[in-house]
């Protein structure tokens, strides 16, 4: 066991790294090296322009308006799930360095600063969790069940197990920040640091299931963040 932990705090993270930007890179460019296809595929009316074109493109993919038209329920859950997970994502630039410019602002100490993380973060993850358990409940039943394919549950099962322990540090541990700067710091030096205490043993589970989502996103389906640009700058061409 404290081999396989050794490995997943400091040898697996830079397997992670390498995969996710090594993969991303190679789809964007086997996206950009695909030859056009010959029929025309303009949505009308079109925004005028590249900037117009890619600024409708951006919009449609920030606010789902797409889906929004087509189901309003599932708009709800996916929207509200990809707002938590924004907020979750700025939320975690903590663990590796803090938002010292915004303290500074507000003038404000360390009890502060762990009261506003304590619920924003809470916030946050409730606002990214609920809306997964729906999403997964939605693919039990209806003619959703039988379009799902085991990928679409390893994906929801992978995201609720990052959340779930994220929560587990989040109410029943009291993290050092400053413990996880070390840590990331020592992994982003080569000059490893001890894991951090405070965060409690959700803290493997949380840093393994990143690193797995990391490693699958390239090559599954949750590529659509990369891709739904350039698809909707055709669409829109």
């Amino acid at each position: 066991m404290a081999i396989l932990a050794f490995l997943f705090y400091y040898i697996t993270p830079y397997i992670a790294v390498a995969v996710f930007f090594g993969g991303l890179a190679y789809r964007v460019y086997r996206w950009w090296r695909a030859k056009p296809v010959a029929a025309h595929l303009s949505l009308f009316p079109r925004p005028q322009g590249r900037l117009g074109r890619l600024l409708d493109a951006l919009v449609d993919m920030f606010t789902l308006k797409g889906l929004l038209r087509v189901n309003p329920l599932l708009w709800v859950g996916g929207f509200i799930m990809h707002l938590g997970l924004l907020f979750v994502l700025v939320g975690h630039i903590r663990a590796f360095t803090d938002f010292y410019f915004l303290w500074k602002l507000l003038n404000w100490g360390k009890e502060q600063q762990h009261t506003f993380s304590a619920i924003a973060g809470t916030i946050a993850g409730t606002l990214f969790t609920v809306p997964l358990f729906y999403l997964l409940a939605r693919r039990w039943s209806g003619a959703v069940k039988w379009l799902s394919v085991p990928e679409d549950f390893f994906v929801l099962f992978l995201l609720i197990g990052i959340a779930l322990t994220g929560f587990h540090m989040r109410l029943l541990r009291t993290v050092e920040v400053e413990e996880l700067h070390r840590f990331f710091a020592g992994l982003a030096s080569f000059r490893w640091q001890p894991v951090p205490e405070s965060a409690g043993p959700a803290f493997i589970w949380h840093f393994a299931l990143v690193q797995l989502l990391m490693v699958y996103f390239p090559f599954g389906k949750l590529s659509h963040i990369i891709g739904s640009v350039l698809s909707k700058m055709v669409a829109r061409s």
